[in-house]
């Protein structure tokens, strides 16, 4: 078995994640997909906030497989907040998108709704 082989679904999903948050950056609307699962991006999320590019990674409602990224640093003293969205069924796809451009104001909004109801909500 070589290295590849021998790493987990999440550290896999270090790379992909840390090269599409430049992307998200830029891209017009915002969204990024990659075919790693919700979990493993979750966690790889959290790896790369402890030791690259700090914010806090935490579930908005996660048996839904939606989460958010806050204070995510993309550049030196540029920073964003990224949703994280994918089927906690499936885990075959992860989709990241820019909080704030106007493709995601509705969803925005929509979600703060389900998060509240299911009092997952953070101001």
């Amino acid at each position: 078995m070589n290295k590849s082989e021998a790493l987990e679904e999440w550290e896999k999903a270090i790379h992909v994640l840390d090269a599409l948050v430049v992307q998200a950056y830029y891209r017009v609307l915002s969204f990024v997909s990659f075919h790693l699962g919700i979990d493993a991006s979750f966690k790889a999320a959290q790896h790369l906030a402890e030791t690259k590019r700090g914010g806090k990674v935490y579930w908005v409602v996660e048996h839904a497989g939606i989460a958010r990224w806050d204070d995510v640093e993309v550049f030196p003293n540029i920073k964003i907040a990224l949703w994280l969205f994918g089927s906690k069924i499936r885990q075959k796809n992860t989709v990241i998108a820019r909080r704030g451009w106007w493709a995601l104001y509705l969803l925005d909004v929509q979600v703060k709704r389900l998060a509240k109801v299911f009092g997952t909500w953070r101001d």
